[in-house]
């Protein structure tokens, strides 16, 4: 098992090289990156689907497979990215993938995993953060359709995505209890991505807030049972979250690496240390843009 993640890992360095940290620097000042162009890229190495079932396109890869991912993701210096890639994994597909009808599988799942789509979860609202429960978004149910206002704000992936899993109100019981899981995609009339957020880091991750007005989607993109939203949420949020702490490794140890990268570089081109004037904090490309700056 040893050789088999080591080589595995090896492969997933291998291709943050050529199609992620060479154009990191650009996505970062352009605040966003292609993730049309890069998701497809990422599937064809089954990179998307490794937790997911074989029937629905994944590779059924033991944890430790999509921990490695992660981890090599936050040792790229590509925190924007990383994050993008968890939220397509461990965030908007988990609950359809467990929970899901057939139907939404084969319209939204399977072509996620073959990166095709660009997925997005959305939970957060302009009053309601850490307090899941709190959330006021709203969804009638009117026939087979529910008609859904509200808003969300912070959502990862939100100028790109093809469809939004939305956690929202379906009943007035309150607190946890009442809410549902619904799949919104994107160009429903009455849907709007209202702007995407300037934010100060992961700018190439892109962060926007979304506005609902009487959106109508089909009682059957429901994910799993209806009221139950909260309880597939949270389950959603585990794995989300150990993604996150193997991407933080991942990163911290990137971070410890550099001060003797750098030291190395200044020696091989002859100096002692970095200039006083170097403007360290300006940007990530402040260093020598040889291939030992980016290790």
């Amino acid at each position: 098992m040893k050789s088999e993640i080591d080589q595995f890992r090896a492969m997933v360095r291998s291709v943050i090289a050529a199609e992620i940290l060479p154009h990191i620097d650009q996505w970062e000042a352009d605040g966003v990156f292609p993730a049309h162009e890069l998701f497809p890229k990422l599937a064809q190495h089954g990179l998307l689907g490794l937790g997911f079932d074989p029937e629905d396109g994944g590779e059924g890869a033991p944890m430790e497979y999509q921990m490695v991912l992660s981890e090599e993701l936050g040792r790229g210096n590509a925190a924007g990215v990383s994050m993008a890639i968890n939220v397509q994994m461990h965030m908007a597909t988990p609950s359809l993938a467990k929970f899901g009808s057939e139907e939404l599988k084969e319209t939204y799942l399977r072509p996620a995993i073959r990166g095709e789509h660009v997925a997005a979860i959305a939970v957060t609202e302009p009053d309601a953060g850490s307090d899941v429960a709190a959330i006021t978004t709203r969804a009638v149910r009117d026939g087979d359709d529910w008609i859904i206002t509200g808003a969300k704000t912070y959502i990862t992936n939100a100028t790109q995505a093809d469809w939004f899993c939305m956690l929202v109100r379906t009943s007035d019981e309150g607190g946890y209890r009442g809410m549902s899981q619904i799949i919104v995609p994107a160009g429903t009339p009455g849907f709007e991505v209202v702007r995407k957020l300037d934010k100060l880091g992961n700018r190439s991750s892109d962060t926007a807030e979304l506005r609902l007005d009487s959106v109508r989607v089909p009682v059957t993109n429901t994910i799993g049972e209806i009221g139950r939203g909260f309880q597939q949420q949270m389950g959603q949020f585990i794995i989300e979250r150990l993604s996150a702490c193997f991407s933080i490794a991942g990163s911290a140890e990137w971070a410890l690496g550099r001060p003797a990268t750098i030291c190395n570089c200044a020696r091989c081109s002859g100096r002692r240390s970095l200039p006083v004037s170097t403007p360290c904090s300006s940007s990530p490309s402040f260093l020598p843009t040889s291939s030992c700056s980016r290790r």
